[in-house]
This record gives C-alpha cells, structure tokens and sequence, in this order.
C-alpha cells in the first residue's frame, strides 16, 4: 500500500460529497417511477403506526436488536424479544417494562421459534411486525482458506436463520395484515471479498425478500429488506479490528466506511417499517448506491489490486493452523 492511499481515502470534503451526490442523483433518475409504480402494484400506501403493534424481534439480546426493541417500545409497541440463551433478552425486558416478554430459541432451530412466534401471540394477542436481525459474522477469510465449517455456519444462520424467522411467524403476520423487515447490509450488491460467506447470505436474504414482497401481496401484508452500512456495534467494531479488513476500509471513500450509531440505524428501520417500505437503507447513501449496482460492480476490477490484504488474510489462517 502507497503512503497517499489513506490520504486519498480519508479525504471527506468535496470529493466525498460529489460521490455521494451523484449516487444519489443517478438513483433518482433510473429507480423514481419504477419504484412508485411497484408501490402500488402491492399496494403499500397505508401507513402501520408502531403503537398498540406486537413485534417479533430476534437477536435481540444486544447491538442492533436491543435498539430495535428500545426504539419499538418507545413508540407504543409490544415487543417480543427472541434471543439463543433466555437470561439477556429477559434482562431487557425487565428494564423495558410491562409490554416487553422474552424468549429463547436459536435462528438454527424452526421449531423454537414457532414455539416462541405461538407464545408471542397467546401472550400478546398476535403479531403484527417481525424483524429478523439475528446473524453473525464469518471470520475474515479468503474462500480458499475459510474452514467449510465456518462457511456453511454463516449461510446456515444469516440466510436460513432469516428464513426460518419468517415461517415460523408468517401465519400470524398475515393474520393482522403486518409486516417483515429481514435485517441485510451493503454487502447484499456489493463485492465480499473476504467475506463471502457472509456476502452470498445477504445477496440470498434479498432475493427471498423480494420473492415474499410479491407472494404476500394478495394477502395485504408487506415486506421489506433493511440495507445497513457501517453500524457502530461490538460486533462491527471487533470485525473492522481484524487487518486485513481495515486495509480495505481505507481504500475506499470515507463517507462509505464512517460508521452510524446503532440508534441511528433503529430509527431509520423502524421508520422504513410505520412506512411499509419495500426497501430501507441506513446510512443515507445506501439505497443510492443499490439503486446503481450495475455500476458498482465495474469496481470489482479496482478491488483486485487489494492483493496485500487477501495475502494478509490467508497468511493469518496458515499460521493459526501451524
């Protein structure tokens, strides 16, 4: 790595802004009308007010769940919170209050959450949102050297963890004609090198959405995907930690890799959620850049010349099996 890269990256005035400008302007032209037109066609319109609402939250225990469930309660909600060991999602609802009840199951096991998706309803009367969020993050691996193990353990709980969430809760969703946000990130269209287990499971949790988004339409119930930059949590700070990742934090623009609070991040989908939107983005240059992936993916080519962070990667894992 040259000594004027991270000058180059961390630059964030004029330059940063025009980037973001124009993402945010060619989104506008290409996506505006087709996105309105779908709208319509699964007839989002009517708004879903979070109070008096049952919400259904995994991974709830902490990070991004635990700000999701403080922000639904906040706004009049009943949140039911789901998480794999019992006593920190029973923490949180003790210091939520009254309309708070927890939950175990693991994302890996149907049946759990079924049992918590029929406990959640005798409880509270039903559900009317569900927020998938449980997830983790692989080790920062190449393909060649990632374990099998940990690959098929990631797609295992970021993609059909998601999918279980959503079939173990979809009877009851229809029932009150709500709505399911399945928690995403930027890597759903962009490029996961070094991290494509967990790439290949948000690519898949965005086409399930939309997949959902259209089966669910005859039964006035919504769907959503949530695409999440950078968010500020233990989980995201011990991931950007590691090298070789932080090699390739500077090789791009700052105003991509400046993370956002958790808080912001609960806001912006619940938001997205009283909105029923079919496609929520967090930080603001998110839903731009998706919009104009095709473009995105020309990049692939500039990202080839990180070759010193894959070798930092792969030595890593050599000299952790010595």
């Amino acid at each position: 790595m040259t000594s004027t890269q991270p000058r180059h990256a961390a630059e964030s005035g004029t330059a940063d802004f025009n980037a973001s400008d124009l993402l945010r302007g060619a989104a506008r032209a290409i996506g505006g009308t087709l996105a309105h037109r779908a709208r319509r066609a699964v007839g989002r319109g009517e708004r879903l007010p979070l109070n008096g609402r049952v919400v259904f939250i995994t991974g709830a225990a902490r990070g991004l769940g635990a700000e999701f469930a403080r922000e639904c309660y906040s706004r009049g909600a009943s949140v039911s919170l789901v998480g794999r060991r019992l006593a920190p999602v029973q923490e949180l609802a003790e210091q939520l209050g009254d309309r708070a009840a927890a939950f175990e199951a693991d994302v890996s096991d149907f049946e759990a959450l079924h049992q918590s998706a029929k406990a959640t309803a005798e409880r509270f009367g039903g559900i009317d949102i569900v927020i998938a969020n449980a997830g983790i993050a692989p080790p920062s691996d190449s393909i060649l050297t990632i374990d099998p193990a940990e690959f098929e353990r990631t797609a295992d709980i970021d993609l059909l963890g998601q999918w279980r969430t959503v079939g173990a809760t979809l009877p009851y969703v229809i029932e009150r004609r709500g709505h399911i946000v399945v928690i995403a990130s930027v890597y759903s269209f962009i490029n996961g090198f070094l991290n494509a287990s967990y790439a290949a499971s948000n690519a898949g949790v965005e086409q399930l959405v939309r997949a959902l988004r259209v089966e669910l339409a005859p039964h006035q119930t919504t769907a959503g995907v949530a695409y999440l930059g950078f968010v500020d949590t233990d989980l995201a700070r011990d991931v950007l930690a590691k090298d070789p990742i932080d090699d390739i934090r500077v090789a791009l623009p700052a105003f991509v890799t400046n993370p956002i609070s958790a808080g912001q991040a609960a806001r912006a989908v619940v938001n997205g959620i009283a909105a029923r939107s079919s496609r929520i983005g967090a930080p603001g240059w998110v839903l731009p850049a998706a919009r104009v992936r095709s473009l995105l993916s020309s990049l692939d080519a500039v990202l080839t010349h990180l070759i010193a962070a894959v070798r930092r990667a792969e030595a890593s894992v050599h000299e952790r099996n010595r």
